[in-house]
């Protein structure tokens, strides 16, 4: 707290002829009663201060408003006097500076605008707001996207320079125990004409109407050296793009807007009384010298994008950005950054003065947030904006990532879902329109499945195993099994694997003669990590022979098996039966590639229920068929990869089997459609056959061990 010397030498400073009490009133001028000094009193904050005004003279002044005014709001320090600012407004929050600081120059927000914009700066209570306000879901529901924005704090209680105005309670306090989000990220996806672009801009304006009437935050902490510049970024697909769609909104503002205007006009005046450059304004960037702040728009370039400490960052179109293509995320030898490396180094340039507001928000202060704000329509769901729409949601991400996802007419007032342009939109090409102005991408370009195709209640079985990796190879991995039960009835296995793309998965199934229906009892996959390849002549011994044993196998069929040598030593090792007097193999080995009937005629099965699947939980059946998901996170997650699987295999047109969409796999999907083969009359007469023999055997005795060449 400032002493009393300290703030009398301030006053002092700002009204040379004002005279603290004690000091002998000087004379009165002829014909002017003398003016005297009221009395001391002490102010709310413990200092001694004169009681209400000096009377008479030249000057009738109120002391204790003049203290106030000299107090920074945010932080509760003295002001810097040597730039005086305090004639110009300082917003409250968000809504304040929309209606009261920018109103007459800016068209204030939409409803949804505000609310997303007061979530992003932390400015509403959570403990006296009404509870539904807070959850965007019933908010876009209930109230009206048409009413002014204003109106909000009929459901909001708005935080007013970080304080509650009804609890009292301070901004950090809400973070801690109450329950406010310290959001670092927002993820705007919205559909096109929604006001992406323009909200950005003037959440940006804001942002840096707070920057300008805080301390400098380089005074405030040591965690920062003087001389370091902060910086907000305006990031697009190009140099060109980023100034048309996100700076120049911004600088229009900053060059339009009242407040602005006079902000220059007074620096204008201390430039010309200190004799030094107090700001520099040009189409490509703003400087603000004397806060150590800079602006400007910038393309993809890695060089750029990296080594900034920002206070912000905005990004268009992130989902437009190409991808990483290998295995690393960041390609140093790459003049243009990827999505992902352009998103890791801008949130990286943020982590300073992350740090630097929190430890000001738990000294009291109310330090401006240090945010990243992307706004993007979607391309699909492997982009890195739907990604980063995923982590929101996580129960980590959803306390910094303000994810939103909204369709056009759920924002824009003046767009319905019946508008013209919405319904022939969608008339057109509804896979288009959802993407655009639903803002709901396909996980992949014409995808051939839909989820309606695969409905929860066909996931009803069990798997029969699950699998352990195992290590002991150096460079590589193989599994070993656990089994849970074995089918009643004899069953047909699968395969999709190949040393080329070193893959490997297998399904297991058989026909429930009772219900005349195929179940599928068995899902298996190595999924290749930590660059290791598969052993799989390991995988054969451990997984691929007890299978065929465990399920009572009668035949195995492969798809694109390039180690034809494998299928020779299943069909032997499996060795022979006795069925209907004669002597036969008690496997049929085979190599078959799937045709596009082949693949139609799996979807029949699923859409007519002939088909039961392993389980699957709700949860997980709804984490697939609404996110985004990485399938390296699923390795001990077989079922759950088979369903993402399904519905992100791209359909290459009529006549075309089906391959994997970019970014995904199909192997299981592959060895799957091969149980189609369970109906040809060749198999299916095995399985007849084999179930006849085996039930009689079951009967008269356990079953035999089976005893093959290599001794399993």
């Amino acid at each position: 707290m400032s002493s009393r010397n300290e703030i009398e030498r301030r006053v002092a400073e700002m009204f040379p002829g004002l005279m603290p009490a004690g000091t002998p009133a000087p004379k009165a001028r002829p014909g002017e009663p003398a003016p005297h000094i009221a009395d001391e009193i002490v102010t709310d904050s413990g200092i001694v201060m004169p009681s209400g005004r000096v009377i008479g003279g030249d000057q009738e002044l109120d002391i204790i408003k003049l203290m106030n005014e000299s107090k920074d709001p945010d932080t509760g320090l003295l002001r810097d006097l040597k730039i005086d600012d305090r004639d110009l407004s300082n917003a409250a929050n968000y809504l304040d500076f929309s209606y009261r600081i920018i109103g007459k120059d800016a068209h204030p927000p939409w409803m949804i605008q505000m609310w997303i914009g007061l979530m992003l700066f932390g400015e509403v209570c959570p403990v006296c707001s009404n509870k539904k306000w807070l959850n965007l879901e019933w908010f876009v529901d209930h109230v009206p996207k048409d009413r002014p924005s204003e109106d909000i704090e009929e459901g909001l209680v708005l935080l007013r320079h970080g304080k509650c105005p009804k609890c009292k309670r301070l901004k950090w306090d809400l973070i801690e125990n109450h329950g406010l989000n310290n959001y670092v990220e927002l993820v705007n996806v919205l559909g096109q004409r929604s006001g992406k672009s323009s909200s950005a801009a003037h959440y940006g304006t804001y942002h840096a109407h707070r920057m300008l009437k805080f301390p400098r935050l380089a005074d405030l902490t040591n965690a920062m050296q003087k001389s370091t510049e902060l910086t907000t970024t305006f990031v697009s697909l190009t140099y060109a793009k980023a100034i048309g769609v996100l700076w120049t909104p911004y600088h229009r503002l900053i060059m339009a807007s009242s407040w602005f205007k006079q902000y220059r006009e007074m620096l204008d005046y201390y430039s010309k009384k200190y004799g030094m450059e107090l700001y520099r304004i040009k189409d490509e960037y703003i400087k603000w010298y004397h806060k150590g702040l800079m602006a400007y728009p910038s393309g993809p370039k890695s060089t750029t994008l990296r080594g900034d400490t920002r206070i912000a960052a905005f990004i268009d179109e992130l989902g437009l950005f190409p991808l990483p293509t290998g295995n690393d995320e960041e390609d140093e030898q790459s003049e243009r950054a990827n999505a992902d490396e352009a998103h890791k180094s801008l949130t990286n340039s943020l982590v300073t003065v992350q740090s630097i507001q929190l430890e000001l928000l738990k000294q009291g202060k109310n330090c401006p947030p240090a945010v990243m704000l992307g706004v993007s329509s979607p391309i699909s769901i492997r982009d890195k904006v739907m990604r980063r729409l995923a982590d929101s949601r996580t129960p980590e991400g959803k306390r910094f990532i303000l994810g939103v996802n909204l369709p056009t007419w759920a924002v824009n007032p003046t767009i319905h879902r019946d508008t013209p342009i919405i319904t022939l939109a969608y008339a057109s090409n509804a896979e288009k329109a959802e993407r655009d102005f639903g803002a709901n991408p396909p996980r992949v370009h014409r995808t051939f499945m839909a989820h309606t195709q695969v409905p929860l209640k066909i996931w009803t079985g069990k798997n029969s195993h699950s699998l352990t990796y195992h290590y002991d190879q150096p460079g590589l991995l193989y599994g070993k099994l656990r089994q849970f039960y074995a089918p009643r009835y004899p069953s047909l296995v699968t395969i999709d694997a190949g040393h080329s793309n070193n893959s490997f998965t297998l399904t297991g199934a058989h026909f429930d003669f009772d219900k005349q229906r195929s179940k599928v009892s068995t899902i298996i996959e190595i999924m290749t990590h930590d660059e290791r390849k598969i052993d799989f002549n390991m995988v054969y011994e451990h997984v691929i022979l007890p299978i065929l044993k465990q399920l009572n196998a009668v035949a195995l069929v492969a798809d694109q098996w390039q180690s034809l040598d494998i299928l020779s030593r299943a069909r032997a090792d499996m060795g022979q039966v006795m069925i209907n007097g004669k002597l036969k193999d008690r496997c049929l080995t085979t190599q078959y590639s799937p045709r596009r009937k082949d693949f139609d005629s799996l979807v029949a099965m699923l859409e007519n229920g002939s088909m039961e699947l392993p389980f699957i939980s709700e949860a997980d059946y709804e984490d697939v068929k609404s996110n985004y998901i990485d399938f390296k996170t699923l390795r001990d997650q077989p079922v759950k990869h088979l369903l993402l699987q399904m519905l992100t295999v791209t359909d290459l047109g009529e006549g075309k089997c089906p391959t994997k969409g970019p970014g995904f796999t199909d192997d299981i999907f592959r060895a799957l459609v091969l149980q189609t083969k369970m109906h040809d009359p060749k198999v299916m007469e095995r399985l007849i056959e084999a179930n006849t023999s085996y039930a009689a055997e079951r009967r008269a005795m356990p079953m035999g061990h089976f005893i093959g060449r290599s001794g399993f």
